[in-house]
């Protein structure tokens, strides 16, 4: 910010680079003039500074009355906010909404009368301009005026005006704009619908279903909400048909049964019940069908309401074609605490089966022979599968940990070698203040001391030294 001020003030004195230096300046984002205003303040820039004087003096230099308007003294700053500029160009006012934050009184005053004249036309182009400042000044002290202000100018703007800026690329302007128009209902249940649809934003995506929702409940309208169930949002989903239940449309859930989304799920298992129906009956009934789509929604759905005696149904799924389906085959049999030797899928050439093979297997403690979990270990093996040994290594005892982590440091996959490097020094500095050690065997000492002789480069003195000190004393955890 600092070079960049004094960039500003080189090329103040010259109006065409001056124009096109603001130009860049307005086009980089809403947090750029309240960023310069610091700094031109922290470094003694100002108005007195003589390139600004002469530029301001010899015409209408929308840069010098913007830098101007961040001089350290209040009242150059309070002259710079009555200049003609402030009002008629663009570009200036994210600097008077930040001025009508001011902590001098008669500045902040003066700024908020300029700014609410300028919002009084409600026009799109001041909107977009000032919306995205006033967001990031409303927790200020002093923001209250500027975000008031802008709240009334919203209000007072018409429907086309306001779908402009609600569709602004900022990200806290659009929620902002929103949140306005939702705490008004300047929104009607058509718009409500297409933005809780195809909104980018999920927050205020949600938000709307929300609002849609609790106006169908109020007026026993569920058709307000039936398209909603398609929307791409788990949240939106949610929304809908938690409120088309309340309405009796119990009739809906079972479609959702084998939604991929959680919360969705279970919202329809909810729905089910509701009707008196059971939705561990419904899952196994659809899941002795032939494989289709849905499938794997249908294996999570199982898991979430079925028991133990449902296994018979899964384990065909660990066979399947499709990556996802058997790794959710594997992550179900887990929540059914059905006991399973997976240790051969430790091997499946999908990273997320492997992934939930592991997670499995350290979580119910089933045992892998070690022998095996080293042999997965080499170079040879796909990155994810020593991933995965290296995890449950990993959680066997210190000196096995060690070991595992100084061979991954000693393969040519950086990686992994990153992600053994930070395991190690993780176990090295807590290990000086446990109270319990092991006995470190000695079969392993002299293979662990040349691995760390190799390895010392890459994880440092203090690491290594660390180690040899335990070595030589012959503890661990």
């Amino acid at each position: 910010m600092d070079r960049l001020a004094g960039a500003l003030f080189g090329v103040v004195s010259d109006d065409e680079l001056a124009e096109r230096a603001l130009d860049v300046v307005a086009a980089t984002g809403p947090e750029i003039w309240i960023d310069l205003d610091s700094a031109l303040r922290a470094r003694g820039y100002g108005y007195r500074d003589r390139r600004v004087s002469s530029a301001w003096a010899a015409g209408d230099n929308a840069l010098a009355v913007a830098l101007a308007a961040c001089d350290r003294d209040g009242r150059e700053r309070e002259r710079a906010v009555a200049q003609p500029a402030m009002r008629s160009d663009v570009r200036l006012l994210p600097v008077l909404a930040i001025r009508a934050a001011d902590w001098a009184g008669a500045v902040r005053d003066r700024a908020l009368r300029v700014l609410a004249d300028v919002l009084s036309r409600a026009e799109v182009a001041a909107l977009a301009a000032v919306v995205p400042v006033a967001v990031r000044l409303r927790d200020r002290q002093r923001g209250h005026g500027v975000i008031e202000t802008v709240r009334e100018a919203l209000l007072r703007a018409d429907d086309d005006t306001l779908g402009v800026v609600r569709g602004c690329a900022d990200l806290r302007a659009r929620r902002f704009v929103f949140d306005v128009l939702l705490e008004a209902g300047r929104l009607d249940r058509r718009r409500l619908a297409e933005a809780a649809l195809h909104e980018p934003d999920i927050l205020s995506r949600t938000r709307c279903a929300e609002v849609l929702a609790a106006q169908a409940l109020s007026r026993n309208r569920p058709d307000l909400l039936v398209e909603l169930l398609d929307s791409a949002s788990a949240r939106v989903r949610v929304e809908a048909l938690t409120a088309l239940v309340r309405l009796g449309r119990t009739d809906l859930a079972p479609r959702f049964l084998g939604d991929e989304a959680s919360m969705m799920r279970l919202t329809a298992q909810w729905g089910v019940r509701r009707a008196g129906g059971d939705p561990a009956e419904l899952y196994r009934r659809r899941l002795e069908a032939p494989s289709g789509p849905g499938l794997r929604g249908l294996l999570a759905g199982l898991g979430d309401c079925g028991s133990r005696s449902d296994a018979d149904l899964v384990l065909p799924r660990l066979d399947d074609p499709r990556p996802r389906v058997r790794a959710e085959a594997v992550r179900t049999l887990r929540r059914l605490g059905v006991p399973v030797d997976l240790a051969a899928m430790l091997e499946d050439p999908a990273p997320v089966v492997v992934r939930h093979v592991a997670d499995t297997l350290r979580a119910t403690g089933a045992g892998v022979p070690v022998e095996r979990l080293w042999a997965l270990l080499v170079t040879d093996r796909p990155r994810h599968v020593r991933l995965a040994a290296h995890r449950l290594l990993t959680a066997r005892d210190g000196w096995t940990r060690v070991r595992a982590d100084l061979l991954l440091i000693a393969g040519p996959d950086e990686a992994l070698r990153d992600r053994a490097r930070v395991d190690l020094v993780s176990w090295c500095s807590r290990h000086s203040a446990e109270a319990s050690h092991g006995h470190c065997p000695d079969r392993l000492r002299g293979e662990l001391a040349d691995l760390l002789s190799a390895a010392e480069g890459y994880v440092g003195a203090r690491t290594a030294g660390q180690l040899r000190r335990l070595l030589r004393s012959g503890t661990s955890r």
